[in-house]
């Protein structure tokens, strides 16, 4: 984007704005969008209720900033619409489906930023109120971020989709959509470098990209809305920071609370395991290592990075723990389900008290296992990092489009529980297609590589290492990831290759498709 452009960006982000159809032509790529005839029909309108949205402006030192809420939503009246995205190998492109009621089609890779979402999907143009150009700025959509909304009572009352669009390098698959009868908000928020803003009127044109806006079955009309916008500033305070709404957060929670309620005693429970349905077992599957540095702590040179161990099974990973006296270990069952029908349990091993300032909730052990290792054929641990234990917790989307994953696995009564000390009972839920990740803040979740040789070695992640928990598949339990260790002592170094597609420590792995 041009300087101008990225000027001109500002003074449209901030404005207060009139949304009406557009009826002004647009760029010639929209006017030639127009021309073409649509294979697919999504259903799919921009739209916003609002005559008049304030637009403000925060004056820094250095640059403008604007805040910039145009009220636009994305409907989908008729049936659902939903991207469905996959990758099954490290070293394939990602691959998208669209559907829309009984209609599928291919989204080209071209218009997907890697797990981000579209690929700048919004365009938003500025103009002056006598129609001289001023310029555009371009902005990627995820559709499953901001808020959902129904656009009529006899809509579905609660949304299919999860919030976000992935934020996991290792990510698998992601379902991203609209249900039928819903809209979703569009909500672009703007930070404005370069020159000041000037003038107080502009004319705002929000659009879908007219090449996406083709192959998502819309025309130019269904595709823009056009605002008159009026700038309102705020005096500069000499204080580049600006106060922004926040977006809504995931549901990573690794602190939850424990719940009090006490559905089954341990006498219920007894360790006699039930006739497990094969269809209700999870499959743990970690994710290569990434977020990978090397720090140096009093005498040791630390290895840290960030795991993840998702469940890529037919059924939740369900483990409780039931509390005896005063003990700081529970002992721990795992329980099967069909729906919300509870099938089976067995027991399972115990939990541990972890009293850590980064942890202080209850772990299950023998979860996994982290070590380093010379080669991929070797199984001698050269250094183990000691964890074992793990307090389990949705933490990242991993593979949505596995069978009965849910959209938002914090809520029902299978809800993450890690508890505190005062607690007497914890269920702790993976559900599945989400993934457990600690990263490197957390007490233990580094290797000690303090003497050892620069040189290439393995990081080993293994999920339930001694087989105390039942799951579809035992074969999928271990995953590598390479690091070239170098530097001195007090002073160690780390490369990390890529692998296949997947450049996990890059600023912005998104970036890589």
């Amino acid at each position: 984007m041009t300087h101008l452009g990225r000027s001109v960006a500002a003074l449209a982000a901030a404005g207060a704005i009139t949304a009406t159809a557009l009826s002004a032509p647009t760029a010639q790529a929209d006017q030639a969008t127009t021309t073409r005839t649509h294979r697919h029909e999504s259903g799919l309108t921009l739209s916003s209720p609002k005559k008049y949205v304030g637009v403000q402006v925060y004056e820094g030192r250095k640059r403008d900033w604007v805040y910039f809420n145009a009220a636009v939503y994305l409907k989908s009246p008729r049936h659902a619409f939903e991207i469905d995205v996959t990758r099954r190998h490290w070293d394939e492109k990602l691959h998208a489906v669209a559907h829309a009621g009984r209609d599928h089609w291919r989204i080209p890779t071209k218009y997907l930023h890697g797990w981000k979402g579209l690929r700048k999907a919004l365009v938003l143009t500025w103009r002056k109120p006598d129609g001289t150009m001023l310029g555009r700025t371009r902005q990627d959509l995820c559709l499953n971020d901001w808020q959902e909304s129904r656009l009529r009572p006899h809509a579905a009352t609660e949304t299919a989709y999860t919030y976000g669009c992935g934020t996991n390098p290792f990510t698998r698959g992601q379902r991203w959509g609209i249900d039928s009868g819903w809209a979703r908000a569009i909500t672009p928020y703007q930070a404005i470098p370069g020159k000041k803003i000037t003038g107080d009127k502009a004319i705002v044109d929000i659009s879908l990209r007219p090449g996406l806006a083709h192959v998502l079955g819309m025309s130019a009309e269904q595709s823009t809305v056009r605002f008159h916008a009026t700038i309102k500033r705020y005096g500069d305070d000499g204080d580049e920071a600006v106060k922004r709404t926040s977006a809504p957060t995931g549901p990573h929670n690794e602190s939850a609370t424990a719940s009090q309620a006490h559905p089954l005693e341990p006498a219920d429970v007894s360790a006699r395991a039930a006739r497990i349905p094969r269809g209700t077992l999870p499959d743990l599957i970690p994710l290569p290592a990434w977020g990978i540095a090397t720090h140096h702590e009093g005498k040791l040179d630390l290895l840290d990075f960030a795991a993840t161990v998702y469940n890529g099974g037919r059924g939740p990973l369900v483990a409780e723990g039931f509390r005896k006296g005063s003990k700081k270990v529970m002992r721990a069952y795992q329980f099967f389900y069909r729906g919300d029908r509870q099938v089976g349990s067995a027991r399972v091993g115990t939990m541990k008290y972890d009293k850590r300032p980064s942890h202080r909730h209850w772990h299950f052990e023998d979860f996994a296992v982290y070590d380093l290792v010379k080669s991929r054929t070797k199984k001698r641990a050269l250094r183990t990092s000691g964890k074992e234990a793990f307090c389990l917790a949705p933490t990242d989307s991993i593979d949505l489009l596995v069978p009965n994953a849910p959209a938002d696995p914090g809520n029902g009564d299978l809800a993450t529980a890690c508890g505190d000390l005062s607690s007497i009972w914890v269920r702790e839920v993976l559900a599945n297609g989400w993934g457990d990740t600690y990263t490197q803040y957390r007490a233990g979740q580094s290797i000690d590589i303090t003497g050892l040789r620069n040189g290439t070695y393995w990081i080993r992640l293994r999920a339930n290492p001694d087989g105390v928990l039942h799951e579809s598949n035992g074969s999928n339990n271990t995953s590598f990831r390479r690091v070239i260790l170098g530097g001195t002592p007090g002073a160690r170094t780390v490369k990390v290759p890529k692998l296949g597609l997947v450049d996990s420590e890059r600023h912005n792995y998104f970036d890589e498709e």
